[in-house]
């Protein structure tokens, strides 16, 4: 695959772009400095939202439509230099006024909370003595669904027997969009011919990118043309015969895009291509199929 080039080292070159990483704890056990006594969620995956977003989402994993149930394993850590000294007992609590702020605060987002019959998870965790984390299971009614909508469940911490609930990742949105028949692992052909030519992109073919599901047949690639850290997101319609929009996102920075042209949609086949501009710079992808 093309490296992906990191966007500190971009900005001699061009500027607009950024990214951010994030650990798996807010704050590691083993920074410097680090503080005791955090208890957080922690990654299960990589967070799907940007640095500036209200809550953290996590896309665990994308739902068979058809499924009657799925199980979802979800952690909450203890942060800090030590392990938990005593059992520590963690409260949990759906949230639906996090999803209703997500939505108010991210331009675009449009997730909808779970009805509570397509859900169970316990109302507490406990994280074991001598240990750092605790785990619990989200069991979720994928085929009860509304399959036009994008299903979150937006859960958090309400208290913990010791310990001070993290303000950053004491609460978190799971994405669960149910699987796209577009999802899967392309070869593709980009060329930045076009509108503002970028000289970090021009015209290359790779392998292996990873289209994942991330709501009602919106698909989703982490890299932006497959050379600056990001995502690119592409919204194909109901009926699989168009893509009606592409939003391309680096760090906190979201693109102006428009679509020119959808040069061939081939469902049966999974191939699609396209002209599309993002920031100005004109693309055409064409997208193949390849594997699961």
């Amino acid at each position: 695959m093309k490296k992906i080039i990191n966007i500190v080292m971009a900005l001699t070159f061009i500027t607009g772009l950024s990214s951010c990483l994030k650990d798996d704890t807010i704050i590691g056990p083993d920074s410097p400095g680090a503080i005791k006594n955090i208890i957080e969620f922690k990654n299960i995956a990589p967070i799907n939202s940007s640095p500036t977003a209200p809550v953290p989402v996590f896309i665990p994993f994308t739902l068979k439509p058809d499924a009657a149930t799925a199980e979802i394993e979800a952690i909450v850590n203890y942060a800090g230099v030590d392990v938990a000294p005593s059992d520590i007992v963690v409260n949990l609590a759906v949230d639906p006024s996090l999803i209703a702020t997500y939505n108010s605060k991210v331009s675009g987002a449009a997730f909808s909370q779970l009805a509570s019959s397509s859900y169970t998870f316990p109302a507490s965790v406990t994280i074991p003595a001598g240990q750092r984390e605790g785990k619990f299971k989200i069991t979720v009614k994928p085929n009860s669904f509304d399959a036009s909508k994008e299903n979150a469940l937006g859960i958090k911490i309400t208290s913990a027997s010791s310990g001070t609930v993290s303000g950053n990742f004491g609460a978190v949105i799971f994405s669960m969009p149910l699987e796209s028949i577009w999802q899967g692992t392309y070869s593709v052909s980009y060329s930045n011919n076009y509108g503002t030519i970028d000289a970090n992109i021009g015209t290359f073919d790779d392998t292996g990118i990873k289209l994942s599901t991330v709501g009602p047949n919106k698909l989703q690639t982490l890299s932006v043309a497959d050379t600056y850290s990001g995502s690119t997101t592409f919204q194909f319609n109901g009926t699989n015969t168009s893509i009606t929009s592409v939003v391309v996102i680096s760090g906190s920075t979201n693109f102006a895009t428009s679509i020119q042209s959808v040069d061939i949609i081939d469902p049966i086949n999974k191939v699609f291509g396209l002209h599309y501009t993002w920031g100005g710079r004109g693309m055409v992808e064409k997208w193949t199929r390849t594997g699961d």
